[in-house]
């Protein structure tokens, strides 16, 4: 019997700049070519490693554990090697070396020395022989001495363990290094094997592989200069392949020694222990006596001022809960987790009140890890550790964003860094950077690449086949564009492949010694963070434990709102607030949330969130607990929201499954909401424990139909205990499984309307610096800014104007409580300029632009930042006009240079002038900034129109184009044509699967929402660009939805067409009138030889006659001008005219 090929040397998607081959695909190919082993050999890492042993010995497949790493020779000289494990020891050999290498990296090139290959001898094999390898470039150079000291030199470290492959892949050389090294190494008795260095499974992918390799080097497929170090060779051969291949040099041999190695090779991956660190215990106490006392201490201050009998509730729970966590030996993980958030508390580092299951733990709130009472709100231990099915508890802990990163600080320093890593995660290609990606890998223009991606709804989970099925215009495109399919059939190919290596956003891994002894670490040096090399998934498979430090925007935003209030409160001589202390019953922060204006309230400020507040009304606690448990997909689809809403009001009757479950289910009006109340509902009618329900509870989740039989059984004959008919007992079952699929956790649930709950407070007592709060998470998010900004203005909050007097980087309240504006918000400026403007302001004031910037060092901030200032308006308070400011720039600039190097106090141009000298003087006659142009102004710094609106400022130019301002809307208007801005725009699929759109517009005047129908979609797609003003034209009715959101009158369009305005301003205007009243004779005679001078082109069409508005003999006069002052009246025309007479002198008529 023919002994079957083993490939060795296999190159997965994880050695990400090159290898195509996902992990089950290598476990598949070798399955199917009846491979009993296959090794999984990345470059210089062990990313897929934990997957790989799961997947190969799920299919029965012996996996063998390999790396190829660069070897750097005395010389300097780098050569690959192949290194695999032949037991544990040698991986975690391996392991400590592939991390030693990423953490002594020289400019992004990892490799080791032969003294660290050295010290894995005994444990691992070495294979050398690949066209990257040292020997091959000796043979190639014919250093055939120093070739034959290098192999044994291998050879006498590694011994047996130690061989030469061959490889056919056709690639130069291949057969010259095989003539040479066959003799040399029967020379030397080193045995000779076959590789393949297998990139991916078919010959038919090797452009699908170079492409992924230009993707990652940033090449393109038709750079001439480009290395080519791959073949098409190199896919997933077969035995006869390999066999035919090297026939002529005993292929019999070369395969039995290959398949040797193979059998030398047997590492174990163990995925049944758990490696918890320890926690430094006092002297005198072990892990379970210190948490025992610390929690019984600390719950003894909790409860001091309980009844007895309270009392006695609380430590019979207690020593429940310590009893089973000593008994699953978790307790040094508690000791940890209370350690480093009483360490974030000292150090003002907000710590969330819980998250996940671990709100259900008394000892946990005992120690200050959460800060829920789980008794209070009837939350479950053994939905955090079940004694009857025990896995690694995970304490999920929110920590402020901006501080997060000092509580890792922390725990690296107690723990040792060796111990503490981050943990790796795998960007992949995912749909709209994949086309991107692939068009630029082909030399394709890069607009090309964008218009592709575009067409590919940016939503999360997104696919090229989602997208191909949702959007025609976009499968249209595939089938008439051929560069375009092109794009996607290789993209399709590539899609999911992984991408580059990230960091988790939270994940820690803390060790009992060094990291290294478990897993690989990598080493990033743009962030400087070490991360395990296997993801959050394989590190928890191999036992380590992993805490999660999750950085939470609304912790940041109460603590920054808490400490500015206190400050206002004490200013004021009032009590300092303390949210901790807070009832959970105030009536005005129910009458907010009744309302739904819960825009920043957290987890209540989405649209429908919003509608199902208003329905509910909630006025109590456990309602906010119910709406973040209802609000999800689960529910929502099977109408669980619309039956607590009715039972709650009265509209449905309150019932019960069986009449033991209404204390199980009397808090949620008899629906079953709660995983806990699934467990309940078991422990009450079936007699199960609460580690039984939680088991049946898990069963149910994952309905497997063998166990929920066995479960089943097991629950009828309980509730034949209770005298619970069969019939009936099946029926709960069934009824409590179908809810169980939407059940959600109540104790994460409860802890997060915790949070819901302060920030409504804030938002109803003190609004405006809640809203500041809000609005400094944000500063790089100018889309949220404007939709908070807008917020302020519903709650009659005023934002003032960026200044550069009185502003800080961050938004804050001033003593009239208004908002100031903060300068980091404004997108170009530099944060050191604005730290340093505000030291600057600590000693000195301004008096003028050129007073800055003899006081300021404008060099910090350069043209970018005083531009963007400029724009926001940050210096009008230091200039006569924003036109002024404007125009000063260049000046300010210059002056800055100069006073920036001399840094004395003084400038060449104004230091032999009089204090009383003004600045300004050769600005004043600079020509005001339209209202249009200072609102772009505005937009292009800070996002958005802050000032004003861009359908208000063209007001002349389109009141003949509408019908009606969007505040003129009532009932008795059926139809309308209203000139909007489009905000936004969202495709979807109706019912008949035909594409229609949701677009939302406004006009300064109020906002309106619209839908476009599959006709009209097809016809004006192309015009639909959000920041665009259009004409909509269509039917208008009443929108309740909205109505009832905003408490006024709101309507909506049917949309029937859209126009752009350019379009029908060229269509329908006949005149324009220049009002030009204000002017004197000579001034008209000098504008009007101006418009006779203006460009050809202004007057090249022209259809619109122009009319001129004058004063004449003390009466008013127009005068229509001749036919060469006929013009086209497109927008920049008027626009033209609008900076020769000014923003109001220009009408255009009908």
């Amino acid at each position: 019997m023919q002994t079957p090929f083993i490939h060795l040397r296999v190159s997965s998607e994880f050695s990400i700049s090159r290898g195509l081959l996902r992990i089950n695909e290598i476990v598949a190919n070798a399955k199917k070519l009846n491979m009993p082993a296959v090794a999984l050999s990345d470059l210089n890492n062990m990313f897929g490693m934990v997957k790989f042993f799961q997947k190969a010995e799920a299919a029965g497949i012996k996996p063998i554990a390999g790396t190829i790493l660069n070897l750097r020779s005395n010389s300097g000289e780098l050569g690959e090697i192949l290194c695999l494990a032949k037991n544990n020891v040698g991986l975690k050999s391996l392991m400590g070396i592939i991390s030693k290498s990423q953490l002594q990296q020289a400019n992004g090139h990892l490799s080791i020395t032969f003294d660290d290959l050295k010290s894995c001898a005994g444990d691992i094999v070495v294979i050398s022989g690949g066209a990257e390898s040292t020997i091959f470039k000796l043979t190639q150079l014919n250093k055939h001495q120093d070739l034959k000291t290098e192999l044994m030199s291998f050879q006498e470290t590694f011994q047996d363990d130690f061989c030469i492959e061959l490889q056919r892949l056709g690639k130069n050389f291949e057969e010259e290094f095989i003539q040479c090294i066959l003799p040399i190494a029967s020379e030397l008795k080193i045995p000779i094997i076959v590789s393949n260095d297998a990139m991916f499974s078919q010959k038919e992918d090797f452009d699908i592989h170079e492409t992924k390799v230009c993707i990652n080097t940033g090449k393109t497929l038709n750079d001439s200069n480009r290395a080519k170090l791959y073949t098409p060779e190199q896919f997933f051969k077969s035995t006869n392949e390999i066999t035919n291949l090297f026939s002529d040099c005993d292929a019999e041999t070369l395969i039995n020694n290959t398949f040797a190695i193979a059998q030398k090779c047997n590492v174990t991956l163990k995925t049944d222990e758990y490696f918890l660190p320890e926690y430094p215990v006092p002297q005198d106490h072990d892990f379970n006596s210190f948490l025992s006392e610390l929690s019984k201490k600390q719950l003894n201050k909790i409860i001091e001022s309980y009844a007895a009998e309270k009392k006695e509730i609380y430590l019979q729970r207690l020593d429940y809960e310590l009893t089973q966590i000593h008994a699953t030996g978790f307790s040094s993980y508690f000791l940890i987790v209370a350690d480093f958030i009483q360490w974030s508390k000292d150090n003002d580092v907000p710590v969330g009140p819980g998250r996940g299951s671990g709100a259900g733990s008394l000892v946990a709130y005992a120690l200050g890890i959460t800060a829920l009472d789980p008794i209070e709100h009837n939350l479950l231990f053994e939905r955090f550790i079940n004694p009857e099915r025990i896995s690694m508890p995970d304490f999920d802990i929110d920590f402020c964003m901006d501080k997060r990163d000092m509580v890792i600080d922390y725990v690296g320093q107690k723990y040792g860094k060796s111990a503490v890593s981050q943990i790796a995660t795998f960007g992949t290609m995912a749909a709209r950077a994949v086309v991107r990606d692939v068009a630029r890998a082909l030399g394709k223009p890069y607009a090309l690449g964008d218009r592709i991606s575009k067409m590919i709804p940016f939503v999360p989970g997104m696919t090229l086949e989602k997208a191909i099925g949702s959007q025609p215009i976009f499968k249209k495109m595939i089938q008439d564009e051929e560069e375009v399919s092109e794009i996607i059939d290789l993209a399709y190919k590539l899609e999911g492949i992984a991408r580059n290596v990230g960091k988790h956003a939270g994940g820690i891994v803390i060790a009992p010694g060094s990291i290294t002894d478990f897993c690989p670490t990598y080493f990033d040096p743009q962030s400087n963070s070490l991360m395990t090399q296997f993801d959050k998934d394989d590190v928890e498979t191999i036992g380590l434990v992993k805490f999660d430090f999750l950085g939470l925007r609304t912790l940041t935003v109460i603590d920054r709102a808490v400490k500015t209030i206190n400050e206002y409160l004490a200013k004021n001589n009032k009590d300092r607030l303390d949210l901790t202390s807070l009832t959970l019953d105030d009536p005005k922060v129910f009458e907010l949330l009744a309302s739904g204006r819960t825009t920043a309230v957290f987890q209540l400020e989405s649209t429908g969130m919003r509608e199902l507040i208003r329905r509910l009304k909630p006025t109590k606690f456990e309602e906010i607990v119910a709406l973040l448990a209802l609000y999800r997909p689960g529910p929502l689809e099977s109408g669980m929201h619309d039956e607590f809403v009715d039972r709650k009001h009265g509209k449905s009757k309150v019932t019960f499954p069986h009449e033991l479950l209404a204390p199980v289910l009397s808090e949620t009006y008899g629906v079953i909401l709660y995983q806990e109340q699934v467990m309940q509902a078991a422990q009450v009618l079936a007699g199960y424990s609460l580690g039984q329900a939680d088991i049946l509870r898990r069963a149910m989740g994952k309905k497997k139909v063998e166990e929920m039989e066995q479960q089943r059984q097991i629950f009828v004959d309980g509730c034949f205990q209770n005298e619970i008919k069969k019939a009936t007992a099946e029926k709960i079952f069934d009824l409590i499984e179908k809810f169980a699929g939407y059940g959600f956790n109540k104790s994460h649930s409860a802890a997060y309307a915790m949070l819901s709950y302060q920030t409504a407070y804030l938002k109803t007592y003190f609004p405006e610096h809640f809203m500041a709060a809000v609005l400094s998470t944000e500063l790089g998010n100018t889309d949220k800014i404007s939709t908070l900004v807008n917020e302020c203005k519903e709650m009659n909050i005023k934002v003032l104007t960026p200044d550069i007097k009185t502003s800080n980087k961050h938004f804050d309240v001033n003593s009239d409580l208004q908002i100031k504006y903060g300068l980091g918000a404004i997108k170009g400026v530099a944060d050191s300029f604005i730290h340093h403007v505000i030291e600057v302001r600590k000693n000195y004031s301004f008096k003028d632009l050129f007073d800055l910037t003899k006081k300021v060092d404008i060099r910090l901030g350069g043209k970018k930042s005083i531009e963007a200032l400029t724009k926001a308006g940050a210096f009008d308070a230091l200039a006569p006009s924003r036109s002024i400011a404007l125009a000063c720039m260049e000046d300010m600039l210059r002056e800055g240079q100069k006073n920036s190097a001399q840094m004395t106090g003084t400038s060449d141009l104004f230091a032999a002038m009089e204090e009383t000298f003004d600045p300004y003087e050769k600005y004043l006659d600079v020509k005001e900034v339209s209202k249009e142009d200072l609102l772009n102004h505005e937009r292009d710094a800070l996002g958005y129109y802050f000032s004003g609106h861009p359908v208000i400022a063209i007001e002349g130019m389109i009141s003949n184009l509408r019908s009606h301002s969007i505040r003129e809307i009532n009932d008795d208007i059926g139809r309308a044509k209203i000139v909007g801005l489009l905000n936004s725009y969202r495709q979807i699929r109706d019912r008949s699967n035909k594409q229609i759109a949701f677009i939302s517009f406004d006009d300064g005047t109020g906002i309106m929402e619209g839908t476009i129908s599959t006709d009209v979609l097809e016809k004006y797609h192309l015009l639909l660009k959000t920041n665009s003003i259009l004409i909509f034209s269509g039917s208008v009715e009443i929108d309740d939805y909205k109505s009832k959101e905003l408490n006024r009158r709101m309507y909506k369009m049917k949309v029937g067409s859209v126009d752009s305005i350019e379009s029908q301003m060229s269509q329908g205007n006949k005149s324009i009138t220049i009002d030009a009243r204000d002017l004197s004779d000579d001034s008209i005679q000098s504008q009007m030889a101006n418009l006779k001078n203006l460009n050809g082109d202004f007057w090249k069409h022209g259809n619109c006659k122009i009319h001129l508005k004058i004063h004449h003999d003390s009466s008013e006069a127009i005068i229509e001008l001749g036919d060469e002052f006929k013009l086209m009246p497109s927008t920049e025309n008027i626009k033209i005219l609008k900076d020769m007479f000014g923003d109001e002198a220009i009408t255009l008529n009908k």
